[in-house]
This record gives C-alpha cells, sequence and structure tokens, in this order.
C-alpha cells in the first residue's frame, strides 16, 4: 500500500517516506529527549491536535520517567494545502504549565506560526522551559518566512526534514483525509 499513489478528494498523493524510517526517526527523537530529561521533575508533552495526534502517541509511549501528556489545539489552516498566517486556539491548553518543562509535540514546523504562538502562551502561564518536537521540519520555509523580530524559534528534536511540499498521512491530513496513513506522502505534481 505505501508504494503507490492515492487519491483524497480530489487530489493525488505518492509515496514519500516509508513507515519504517518514521518509526526510526521518532525513536531517535525520544532517546535524546530521555537523555535531556532524566532528571526532571513531571516533564510535559504538549501534543498539538489533530496532527501530532500520532506523532505525540509514539513518542510518547518512549517517553522514560515521570512524563505527562496534555493536548491544545491550534490552526492555521483552512480547508486548503497552505496555511492562512493567523493561528487561532480551536482546543484550550488540558493541563497546567506553570513552573513545567513543556515539550510542545508537533506534526509539522513550516511556517513556524503555530510554534511561535504557543511557545508565547506557554511562557504567559509560566512555564519553567519550553522546547518544541516535531516528526516534520521544512527548513526553507521555516528560516526563511520568520518574520518575528527575534527570529525563528530553536527546533529542540527534528525527526525527519522535508522539503517544502504539502505532505499527508502520519496525522497529517489533507481536507480531513489521511491521517491514518501510516506512511508520508506528498502531493504529486500534474
Amino acid at each position: 500500500m505505501e508504494n503507490r499513489i492515492i487519491t483524497l478528494r480530489d487530489r493525488r498523493f505518492a509515496p514519500y517516506i516509508p513507515a519504517e524510517r518514521i518509526h526510526a526517526a521518532i525513536s531517535e527523537v525520544a532517546a535524546r529527549i530521555n537523555r535531556d530529561y532524566k532528571d526532571s521533575v513531571r516533564p510535559l508533552l504538549l501534543v498539538t491536535l489533530s496532527g501530532a495526534i500520532v506523532f505525540g502517541g509514539e513518542l510518547f509511549r518512549q517517553l522514560e520517567g515521570p512524563f505527562e501528556i496534555a493536548f491544545v489545539k491550534l490552526s492555521s489552516y483552512g480547508a486548503g494545502t497552505t496555511s492562512s498566517g493567523r493561528v487561532r486556539v480551536e482546543v484550550p491548553l488540558t493541563a497546567d504549565a506553570e513552573g513545567r518543562d513543556v515539550i510542545i509535540a508537533e506534526d509539522v514546523v513550516d511556517t513556524g506560526n503555530t510554534i511561535h504562538a504557543l511557545h508565547d502562551m506557554l511562557t504567559e502561564r509560566g512555564a519553567r522551559s519550553v522546547r518544541v518536537a516535531t516528526l516534520l521540519l521544512k527548513p526553507d520555509p521555516y528560516f526563511r518566512q520568520s518574520g518575528r523580530p527575534d527570529g525563528p524559534l530553536p527546533i529542540d528534536y527534528a525527526a525527519l526534514e522535508a522539503e517544502p511540499r504539502f505532505i499527508v498521512g502520519y496525522g497529517m491530513d489533507y481536507d480531513g483525509l489521511g491521517r491514518n496513513l501510516g506512511a508520508l506522502y506528498t502531493l504529486c505534481e500534474e
């Protein structure tokens, strides 16, 4: 199934990154986080819904120690394939961040709008530290489009890097479809 072109609504997607590579990359991120947080008290993995649910779940299962998990839903995408540039809160933070080490689990970092908004929110709520873990980092748009005067936030844990393409699978969707795909697919150029 992973080696064929699939159709979601009106668009066709080709295989991009296989499941085995994704799983290995997430395990590497989990090992780094386990080393970095071995002495932390009640670190919080904050999963951004809905896209990071698959990545966050697999990452969380591999974390050692007293990690807790919480959720938040921010959105900068509509029904299309590009960011609207405006971030809105759809589901508020489900845990208290005050005094805690927080790791944001994000599906993809491209424009950086969502992680910047979330970082600001967590800082305002008194988080002790905030780091970012992402399944996919699109370095070109992230570092090029960061319009913040203080520059882009560091991406502490990037499992994989990707070209600036629209990608579905492993939690990421096109108009609500494709999140359940076990590999990553990219939009076919037609």
